[in-house]
């Protein structure tokens, strides 16, 4: 493995955009002024075309992928795998086999993939458009990609709107666009307005000062548009035009439109129909491309943690507020479960990862209060695990809903969902950390006793003065209700 980077001066990041139509990989080097591109790729994989109406990626399309990110692993050769992010879109979200196509990619490619959410999707997407555009007051990103669309608002870097909506250039392509014509567009329009309807009205609420379209789509339509003579600025006269152009057979063999590959054109004119749409039904009177995407949004999150500005700090805070939890006792659940980690992760060789998971977890325990408190556990685990959570992938909110899960009442490891780079045995540990935190806070005192802990191979002792519970038997109660549960579950705590 390459050695890694000790200063941001010489800290190469790569972001890796394994896309619906394409695969991109960008390298840039991490720089106190900023991020500076050094390396830009792109595969035409159309993952896409290879799902069928079951959500099964076919053969082939999965071997393409291999293929296109093993020749990426070599061009990565210089940079450090824990600087380089994977980020899967919308294919391999609903893809029922993805974890085939992961299983086979990781054996030619060193990186964990992470298959994102939608509404992170919008975020990064938002996020590289802030970083790279100047703007002035709230605006809209949207991106047209091969199989979902995704659109953020907001001002400045701070997001306010988040979705993302299953319509893609690939995928209508296949099931309207066989013939280029006005039948086909009028096809495309109709699914694009039925898919944005939910959202259409919140969007044109906000009242945008601009709006920008990112993506190969976005691109081809400007490009197209300024070599018909409309400028790049896309307005609803440049998309008309751009659809009478597609629509004559010989126009789309034209080899030389500058920046209209061939193989754009394929999936252009779906595109295209998709953009018009949502231009027309959020009442937008032009769009400007914004050349920033997907991976460009990945790598000013990497400049964002080496700055220690945290998203999902910010999002765990958010969620916190909005369901009304007791900060005083969260943070008390915290700094125990963090005391007793600051102990364990010396023996069981835990990360930082590690730490802040089990610190997002003591914040958010309680989540679940405002539902029902015979099962709030429960009712919080689904809440983190259904909530669209911007800087978390899905198998971190897994993590984190599972933590919540089994904070309190039985300890069943058959809860324990499984998960790629999350072992069975690592989210056991942070479980009973958690545990044992929450035990000793049942009663939501102000304050509790002073207490040691070491913890070797798999037993966790916590050692207190004498005289303590006397004047704490409903903690020495639950304590040892707690180590009930554990013994009764294999592990062993010891109080003493």
């Amino acid at each position: 493995m390459p050695k890694k980077n000790n200063t941001a001066e010489e800290r190469l990041v790569a972001a890796v955009d394994l896309g619906s139509n394409s695969f991109h990989m960008t390298v840039a080097k991490l720089t106190p002024s900023g991020l500076q591109i050094l390396i830009r790729d792109r595969e035409r994989v159309r993952l896409a075309s290879g799902l069928n109406h079951k959500n099964v990626l076919d053969k082939r399309s999965i071997a393409r992928g291999v293929e296109a990110l093993a020749r990426f692993d070599a061009r990565l050769s210089g940079v450090a795998t824990d600087d380089i992010r994977v980020v899967a879109t919308h294919t391999l979200r609903e893809a029922r086999n993805a974890d085939e196509f992961i299983d086979s990619a990781s054996q030619h490619f060193r990186a964990p993939i992470e298959v994102i959410s939608g509404p992170e999707e919008a975020r990064l997407i938002f996020q590289a458009v802030a970083h790279t555009q100047s703007i002035d007051g709230r605006f809209l990103v949207f991106d047209v990609g091969g199989g979902s669309t995704e659109f953020a608002v907001g001002h400045d870097y701070d997001s306010e709107f988040l979705s993302s909506r299953t319509l893609g250039c690939v995928t209508f392509t296949h099931r309207y666009m066989q013939k280029v014509n006005k039948k086909a567009f009028a096809e495309v329009d109709l699914a694009t307005r039925k898919a944005i309807e939910p959202i259409a009205s919140r969007i044109r609420a906000f009242n945008v000062e601009k709006c920008f379209g990112s993506s190969g789509s976005a691109k081809g339509v400007s490009a197209l548009g300024n070599f018909l003579g409309f400028g790049p600025v896309i307005t609803m006269e440049s998309l008309e035009a751009c659809k009478r152009f597609v629509m004559k057979d010989i126009n789309r063999m034209i080899p030389d439109i500058p920046d209209v590959s061939p193989e754009r054109m394929q999936v252009l004119p779906a595109g295209m129909g998709i953009i018009s749409a949502v231009m027309d039904e959020l009442r937008l009177k032009e769009i400007h491309f914004a050349d920033a995407a997907l991976r460009e949004g990945v790598l000013y999150g990497m400049d964002d943690r080496l700055k220690a500005s945290d998203i999902r700090e910010r999002t765990a805070l958010d969620l916190a507020k909005k369901y009304g939890i007791d900060r005083e006792q969260a943070t008390r659940v915290r700094e125990t479960a963090e005391q007793i980690f600051d102990v364990a992760a010396r023996s069981w060789a835990m990360n930082a990862d590690d730490k802040q998971m089990l610190v997002w977890a003591a914040m958010l325990h309680e989540i679940g209060l405002q539902i029902n408190y015979s099962g709030y556990h429960r009712h919080g685990a689904y809440i983190v695990m259904n909530t669209a959570m911007p800087g978390f992938n899905r198998e971190q909110q897994a993590v984190l809903g599972t933590l919540i899960r089994m904070h309190r009442k039985k300890l069943s490891s058959d809860l324990i969902p499984r998960l790629r780079y999350w072992s069975d045995n690592r989210i056991i540990r942070l479980v009973r950390l958690i545990r044992i935190a929450y035990a000793m806070h049942v009663g939501r005192e102000s304050k509790i006793p002073e207490f040691t802990v070491a913890v070797e191979k798999e037993t966790i002792a916590l050692s207190f003065d004498p005289t303590v519970f006397e004047s704490h038997p409903v903690m020495l109660m639950d304590l040892e209700e707690e180590m009930r549960r554990q013994r009764d579950a294999g592990y062993r705590l010891v109080i003493q």
